[in-house]
């Protein structure tokens, strides 16, 4: 049974609650659980009408190595947010949250919208509505404890886990540009932490950008002109303490950089 509006209601508080206090907090009660994954972005979307204005998306679980770890099969997607996008270099100070998790992703701004529609999108139509692409990193930081241990339900429910993103220079130039080939190497404190290309995104960030397309109009929703979208983890992801500095390198689309000052 789905969940009831007061339920949706008592889980988003709960995530409100712990966000702001910093303090993860243990899974949601029973009764306010999601059971779903319609219940999981009804919690999503309740979370985050009372964070920002959403400004794009976020894929979750688009590498095939972050889905094993997790157990999950296929992406799965939440939402960008107003004062939450930073140009790089950035410096996001470490008692902001409570856990600093960095992931190194391709984002890009969409050029057109791709509104809801019964007949899917092809992979062709989404890359052409690509205005630019960027080296980012994303910051998840969970509402809950022992974030590597939530099940997918309750990372939907968590925005999926996202916290802030940060953004290198656009490269608006992309006729022949494969982001699948492109490597990315991102260092921490000067030294090589992980590397891995474009391709670890099921297959390119295009193929992640047009699953997105198709998931979101499955729901009646769709992607707006102008907006963002970070489209997962392309190496493997990486905790950071208080005082560390984190710099990928993109390749032909530059770098982006990242500091967590005490």
């Amino acid at each position: 049974m789905a969940l009831s509006e007061l339920q949706v209601d008592s889980a988003a508080t709960l995530l409100v609650a712990a966000l702001r206090a910093l303090r993860p907090r243990p899974a949601l009660p029973r009764d306010c659980a999601p059971s779903s994954l319609a219940d999981a972005y009804a919690i999503q979307d309740r979370f985050v009408a009372r964070l920002a204005r959403p400004v794009g998306y976020k894929i979750g679980y688009s590498n095939e190595v972050v889905q094993r770890a997790f157990g999950i099969s296929e992406p799965v997607f939440g939402r960008l947010l107003e004062g939450r996008v930073h140009p790089s270099p950035a410096r996001l100070p470490s008692a902001g949250f409570a856990t600093r998790v960095v992931e190194t992703e391709f984002g890009v701004r969409m050029a057109r919208a791709l509104p809801p529609r019964a007949e899917p999108y092809s992979l062709d139509e989404v890359t052409r509505s690509v205005a630019a692409v960027m080296p980012s990193f994303e910051i998840v930081d969970s509402r809950f404890e022992e974030w590597r241990k939530l099940t997918p339900l309750e990372a939907v429910a968590d925005n999926v886990l996202h916290s802030q993103w940060v953004t290198g220079l656009e490269r608006t130039e992309l006729a022949g540009l494969d982001l699948a080939e492109i490597a990315v190497v991102t260092r921490v404190n000067g030294r090589e932490a992980t590397r891995g290309s474009g391709a670890a995104v099921l297959g390119s960030p295009y193929r992640a950008l047009h699953w997105l397309a198709n998931a979101l109009a499955q729901q009646g929703r769709g992607l707006g002109a102008g907006e963002w979208v970070t489209t997962g983890s392309c190496t493997a992801v990486l905790e950071l303490s208080p005082g560390d500095v984190a710099e990928a390198d993109f390749g032909p689309l530059g770098s982006v950089r990242v500091e967590f000052p005490v």
